[in-house]
């Protein structure tokens, strides 16, 4: 993201209310009237409209009950420092002249104040809740055969794996690293990148959201952390152990077996259907058979195995330029503050390798001291910059509104390009580059900003074996690297990976199509998932590294959110390959172009993709069939069965209740057709 972009738009978008969404929903009301934060929702319903009024008296009660979602309040004084620290206002200014006896509020900004409390209801617990988290089954006792077979456990694998199993197909999913969860637990990406909060009420996202708040709530921790106390944020381990839970409960509805540090290293096939594949774990083979492979790994690194015809950069499979540029990438680190003071080897005193003058410049442009949040100020102050990517701490409850734990995301991206994507060497020192990059920005935060009692959290279980294994490797080839092993191993397993390969599919999502400012967005008849994100390009916003058959000069955003955020469809036709058959995506990977992939490569989305291919698996499975066989229409019935919202515009009903699924599904028929490749 654009940092400069981004935060302009948060200030316009998200603490004001001019700029806000003005649109509540029935459900809205209808939860809040449950929590009996308002008694009438007919007066709500009359008066919050865009040129409504609303009794200032009664907003004030208003305000003092959403306020008491995060602690008892008495006055509506104490309950506008409540709310305006949880970023629900912008600023008690306006709401101290009008929410009072005798005040007039203007009803479009009351609107966004119900849509924000709604948001911030208690989520009930899922009832998944109480599962056993899914353990790893060892490579000698996995099956000769499974009806499903996933590579890679990041976000879209865990939906299609959790889906698919609850369906009642064997699934065996498999992950090449040991930490499974991918950009969000794995890579330390867990500040939750929503583009409205109504992504929290959709489908497995939404189950996530309910596991991760019954966690955080008997601590007495808040866990929306992220983004200035706006997102919902975890700890990389907490929301670890949580897919396992959600694998967990799958498994006990059918038959789902996890093989960690396992790849898929070769296909086979009966013309042009998938039929199996060969598995790699430390150097040792197996062949399984299987009815369906989904490529869910972060760089689409399936599709080649398969012979599909995919894009890459704005290249085509047939021609591949190295050369052509991808989104910037980063390495996170998770870091914390350590209120006894950092352990003396994680205090990262001597400048690290190719630590130069130079470097230091650009992130003293970037990063300054600075103890109190100031959104308007850049460069960024230390209190932005760790409530940007906030995290909850579980260890410390006490320090509730405060941020202790953050992850290291912000000015230490890296230029990107095919290479690292197409070619194993180039990956590995593409790797240790962003490493490296994190590891100077953390010296800055230590020697320059004074943060000593701030390091890299050496709680999160990152030192596992393998990932010691891969520091050790390092080290050896580069010996001035071992005074700082120490930090490197509590890094994160792997990168922020915004941008992969992707299949060339039955129909290619294109901009125009998820337009949210110019125009509306597409509903396609056969949506399958939602949307939600701005188009955001990490270093990639320029005419000559887009695709040019597909992405329009006209449709690049010159700053973030430009283009509009909010809801917006992805059709079945996009997860089905152009020829082949037994084969879906389930990632960043499915058929969209270079700047759609920006907008759909955040971790509640690719979850709730991966949700769609379970189904779509499940379903070819059930009946013996392609998944490009399978009924659309079929997909979707099961999808709003399990909660998964799938028209753009919400509907009048409450969430989850037969007549919501009906009218869902009465938006749908009227749909456009999405168009052939």
């Amino acid at each position: 993201m654009h940092l400069r972009a981004f935060f302009s738009l948060f200030l316009a978008f998200t603490l004001t209310s001019q700029a806000a969404s003005t649109q509540f929903t029935e459900e809205d009301l209808a939860a809040l009237a449950e929590k009996h934060i308002i008694e009438s929702p007919d007066y709500w319903r009359e008066n919050a409209t865009e040129a409504g009024k609303c009794d200032g008296a009664r907003v004030g009660s208003l305000l003092i009950k959403i306020a008491g979602i995060y602690k008892p309040v008495k006055t509506l004084d104490e309950a506008l420092e409540v709310l305006t620290k949880q970023r629900v206002l912008g600023s008690p200014d306006y709401w101290k002249k009008t929410a009072i006896p005798g005040g007039v509020c203007v009803g479009k900004n009351v609107a966004i104040v119900l849509t924000r409390g709604a948001a911030q209801l208690p989520v009930d617990p899922p009832k998944s809740v109480n599962a056993t988290p899914l353990e790893a089954t060892s490579f000698d006792e996995l099956r000769e055969s499974y009806d499903v077979v996933i590579a890679g456990a990041g976000m879209g694998g865990v939906g299609a794996g959790v889906q698919a199993a609850r369906l009642g197909a064997s699934v065996l999913l498999l992950e090449e690293t040991d930490w499974i969860g991918g950009q969000a637990m794995a890579a330390g990406v867990t500040s939750m990148d929503e583009g409205r909060t109504l992504v929290r009420e959709r489908g497995l996202y939404r189950e996530l959201c309910g596991l991760i708040a019954a966690h955080y709530r008997p601590l007495g921790v808040n866990h929306l952390t992220a983004y200035w106390h706006g997102h919902v944020g975890v700890e990389p381990r907490v929301g670890r152990r949580l897919l396992h839970v959600m694998l967990g409960d799958a498994k006990g509805r059918g038959v789902l077996d996890l093989a960690l540090l396992a790849r898929v290293s070769k296909v086979t096939k009966d013309g042009n259907t998938i039929t199996g594949v060969e598995i790699s774990h430390a150097g040792q083979t197996r062949r399984i058979a299987c009815k369906v492979l989904v490529d869910a790994t972060e760089w689409g690194d399936v599709i080649p195995i398969t012979g599909a015809r995919y894009r890459v950069g704005n290249c085509l499979s047939d021609a591949i330029d190295p050369k052509r540029h991808v989104q910037s990438n980063t390495w996170t680190a998770v870091v914390k503050q350590y209120p006894q003071g950092v352990p003396d080897e994680l205090l990262v005193r001597e400048k690290p390798p190719g630590y130069t003058d130079k470097v230091h410049a650009t992130f003293a442009k970037s990063l300054v001291a600075g103890e109190k949040v100031d959104l308007k100020a850049k460069p960024w102050n230390w209190a932005t910059f760790i409530g940007y990517r906030g995290m909850p701490d579980s260890a410390r409850p006490a320090d509730n509104s405060v941020i202790t734990r953050t992850h290291l995301n912000y000015n230490n991206d890296v230029h990107s390009t095919v290479a690292e994507i197409e070619d194993p060497a180039a990956r590995l020192a593409m790797n240790r580059v962003m490493q490296l990059k994190t590891l100077h920005l953390l010296h800055y935060i230590q020697a320059t900003l004074g943060k000593t009692d701030w390091s890299v959290a050496n709680d999160e279980g990152y030192d596992t074996p393998a990932h010691c294994a891969e520091v050790d490797a390092w080290i050896k080839e580069q010996p001035e690297l071992a005074p700082f092993r120490a930090v490197l191993v509590h890094f994160c397993v792997i990168p922020y990976t915004r941008e992969s390969r992707r299949i060339v599919g039955l129909h290619t999502l294109r901009p125009a199509e998820i337009e949210r400012v110019t125009s509306k967005p597409l509903q396609f008849r056969h949506t399958i998932a939602l949307g939600d994100y701005a188009i955001d390009l990490h270093g990639s916003m320029r005419k000559e590294w887009l695709e040019p058959e597909l992405d329009r000069e006209s449709d690049i955003p010159h700053k973030f959110g430009e283009r509009g955020v909010g809801p917006f469809a992805i059709p079945f036709e996009c997860l089905i390959p152009e020829t082949l058959d037994g084969f879906l995506p389930a990632e960043k990977n499915f058929s969209q172009s270079r700047m759609v992939n920006g907008a759909t490569r955040l971790q509640p989305h690719t979850l709730n993709i991966g949700q769609a291919v379970g189904v779509i698996a499940a379903l070819a499975v059930q009946q013996n069939i392609a998944p490009r066989a399978v009924d659309p229409v079929k997909v979707q019935r099961h999808l709003l069965e399990a909660g998964d919202t799938l028209t753009i515009e919400p509907v009048k009903a409450r969430h989850g209740t037969a007549a919501w699924r009906e009218l869902q599904m009465e938006v749908l028929k009227k749909g456009v057709e999405a168009r052939g490749e």
